[in-house]
């Protein structure tokens, strides 16, 4: 995930949360995120999760879903 963030993270903006850190654990609980690794893509200027991923995912996924947002974003 980290190469794809350096990858993308001109186009779209990522969020790593510490579940050790309280104020995160509650984040992640809100967007329905709880199980490690996961992902969620988030409306921009929301806190509503658009799409959740969980588990260890092939690079080529997540950069389908990393497409797929930065595509519908611009929409």
């Amino acid at each position: 995930m980290h190469g794809l963030r350096n990858e993308y993270q001109d186009r779209i903006n990522f969020v790593i949360l510490d579940f050790d850190i309280r104020a995160e654990r509650e984040l992640a609980r809100a967007l329905g995120v709880g199980r490690h690794p996961s992902y969620a893509v988030v409306a921009p200027d929301s806190d509503e999760s658009l799409s959740q991923l969980f588990g260890p995912l092939p690079e080529a996924r997540l950069r389908a879903v990393l497409d797929e947002a930065i595509d519908g974003s611009e929409g």
